[in-house]
């Protein structure tokens, strides 16, 4: 991301002018009390000087040389000795001077002159001057030169930018590391989203990098939905062009196949109207009803592939979902599943194709569950419309392949055709209606919603 580098150097450049204004404040502060501190070393300079000259010049005739003192102001400290070694026994002198105003009055006799030498005692300085006198001997001076107060807020407001300092440097740092360290999570995340738009998106240690985080987030939301409306038009597509390559089959069915049924079903019928055996009878309407059985399923083809339903009219789907389950009792019983209905509603429709339709959701319930299960057909209202649901306690279809349930020709049953839940949605779709599947536990439910009856909407 060229942005985060931009931002990047842009902290980087803001730590350098604080750390360059904060070291030359620093250097300006110490070099100001340096200078304070230079110029009262000098004025004590001059003070010891001048009193040591003093004292030199008017030593009197009657001072004991045993390191008389002589105090001339506040802060000045002086007089007389014979030579260094009585600095240690002058009284007054304190004795953290001696060793320093012992080596001034040594070197002062050695060099015939005057000497001056200092004593840090911190946060104070002592100044010393020796030098010799008028009688042989030797004076000395000392001054004590105590720092300003303002000096001592001066050096706590030093060391308070210091640590200012400090803190900026680590504060950039730190924001500079947390802003590579999210901006890498970003970046990293953005590689992810090109192979796996569901990956989540982090939400980044920098605050300024959240509103990206969240436009990306929102963004991979959007093209994750783009990306399923466009799969699932290309199913829709590629199912309805299943369908139309069904349709022209099962016109092309319907032509061939249609007319020799109704001419084979025509002379059974006529046959059936002679004197027949009763074993001929029986074998003529077994073939009629197989004949229907045919005439059905091609109705059904084109049913799938888009033609129109028959007449509609008002009926209790409940009463005809408890017709289906009675006249497929037999055979669920036979396979030791029990089915029973419950509930009303009234619906206008084409009973025959419903028929059909709810004949499929049946079988495929009553072939899915176990052994002395229980098959509920539920029949209820929801709004505007009258729903069907059919639930079993079979093993239901993988969840990646339950989009294929209604595809035509899609079976998990060896035997199966896999036109049965393509036949129901098309009835319930040619109605203005719907079949769906559920899983919920284990619980499989296939629901058939049709539009209610419009006396009843009225009511």
């Amino acid at each position: 991301m060229a942005t985060s580098g931009i931002i990047r150097y842009r902290l980087i450049s803001i730590v350098l002018l604080g750390v360059v204004t904060s070291a030359l404040s620093l250097f300006a502060l110490e070099r100001a009390l340096s200078t304070s501190m230079s110029v009262r070393r000098q004025k004590a300079h001059d003070i010891v000087t001048a009193e040591v000259d003093r004292l030199a010049a008017t030593r009197p005739a009657a001072a004991v040389l045993e390191g008389a003192s002589v105090s001339t102001y506040v802060g000045v400290r002086g007089g007389w000795v014979d030579q260094a070694s009585e600095i240690a026994r002058a009284p007054g002198i304190p004795a953290s001077w001696v060793p320093t105003l012992a080596d001034a009055v040594g070197r002062a006799e050695i060099e015939h002159g005057r000497v001056l030498s200092e004593l840090d005692e911190p946060p104070n300085t002592i100044v010393f001057a020796a030098a010799p006198d008028n009688s042989g001997g030797f004076a000395w001076a000392a001054y004590l030169v105590v720092p300003q107060k303002a000096l001592a807020t001066w050096r706590i407001i030093t060391i308070a930018l210091a640590i200012a300092t400090a803190l900026l440097v680590f504060t950039a740092v730190w924001a500079t590391l947390a802003f590579r360290r999210s901006a890498a999570a970003l970046n990293a995340t953005l590689t992810a989203l090109g192979k796996d738009l569901t990956t989540p998106v982090p939400t980044p240690e920098a605050a300024e990098l959240a509103g990206i985080a969240d436009g990306i987030r929102a963004m991979s939301r959007d093209l994750l939905a783009s990306r399923e409306a466009t799969e699932r038009l290309g199913r829709e597509l590629a199912q309805k062009e299943r369908l139309a390559a069904l349709g022209r089959v099962a016109a092309g069915v319907a032509h061939e196949v249609r007319n020799p049924l109704a001419s084979i079903k025509l002379r059974l019928d006529l046959t059936a109207a002679d004197a027949l055996p009763e074993p001929a009878k029986k074998a003529v309407a077994a073939a009629s009803a197989e004949i229907a059985r045919l005439d059905r399923l091609v109705s059904d083809l084109l049913l799938v592939a888009g033609n129109k339903l028959g007449p509609r009219r008002a009926v209790d789907v409940g009463g005809l979902a408890r017709a289906r389950v009675e006249a497929l009792k037999p055979w669920a019983q036979m396979r030791g599943v029990t089915v029973q209905a419950s509930g009303d509603g009234e619906a206008d429709i084409d009973s025959e194709s419903v028929a059909r339709a709810l004949d499929n959701l049946l079988r495929n319930a009553v072939e899915a569950s176990p052994a002395e299960a229980t098959v509920e057909v539920r029949v209820g209202g929801t709004g505007d419309a009258v729903l069907v649901q059919v639930e079993d306690h079979g093993g239901g279809v993988e969840p990646a392949r339950a989009e294929e349930l209604f595809e035509p020709f899609f079976t998990t049953k060896a035997e199966g055709t896999g036109l049965g839940l393509a036949i129901s949605r098309a009835i319930a779709r040619a109605h203005g209606g719907d079949v769906t599947y559920a899983r919920a536990g284990a619980v499989t439910r296939f629901s058939l919603s049709l539009p209610r009856a419009k006396t009843r909407q009225a009511a």
